[in-house]
């Protein structure tokens, strides 16, 4: 018994080192998605501002002008060019409001964010090039005391419950009074 109660305390508080750790990294991870969003931003950006300078030379800005006349040409390979014009306003667009969801707000406001809208090529693309970093900043300790600390709960909880099934008259039932 006494083993056991040992084993079970040094796996719960390696559950809660880890947990923690990997807590601490959200921050740090939220951050290097912001930017490597950003950089994918800038890149479609510069990429539309060509097209929009040939808009503004030859359309007097109007991007749906300089589209239809792409849309509408003789040629096939300028027609399928619209596509290719339409995909990177589209895209330079997403980018945009990704980061104006992330930018300026309060760390539990961009993990949210990124927990409901993750870009997942992003988010692999970021992940391949991760920097671990221990920011020992009171967000990054906040966030990671509170995941361990809900996992710890949580992991209670359900080796109670399964104890409690598994031997439902020892004394190993949290749910039973005596």
């Amino acid at each position: 018994m006494f083993i056991t109660q040992t084993l079970k305390n040094l796996l719960d508080k390696l559950i809660f080192a880890c947990v923690l750790l990997m807590g601490i990294q959200l921050p740090n991870f939220a951050i290097q998605y912001q930017q490597s969003l950003d950089a994918h931003y800038q890149e479609s950006h510069n990429q539309l501002q060509q097209y929009q300078d040939i808009a503004n030379r030859y359309y007097l800005g109007n991007m749906d002008q300089l589209l239809a006349a792409h849309q509408n040409n003789a040629v096939a390979a300028i027609r399928a060019e619209a596509k290719i014009i339409t995909s990177l306003i589209e895209r330079s667009d997403y980018l945009q409001q990704q980061l104006n969801a992330l930018q300026n707000k309060p760390l539990i406001e961009r993990l949210w964010h990124l927990l409901n809208q993750l870009n997942f090529d992003i988010a692999n693309e970021v992940l391949k090039n991760y920097s671990l970093s221990l920011p020992l900043n009171s967000e990054a300790i906040i966030i990671g005391l509170a995941l361990a600390f809900a996992c710890s709960v949580a992991l209670q909880i359900i080796l109670a419950t399964l104890l409690s099934l598994l031997h439902p008259k020892s004394g190993n039932n949290i749910f039973h009074r005596s």
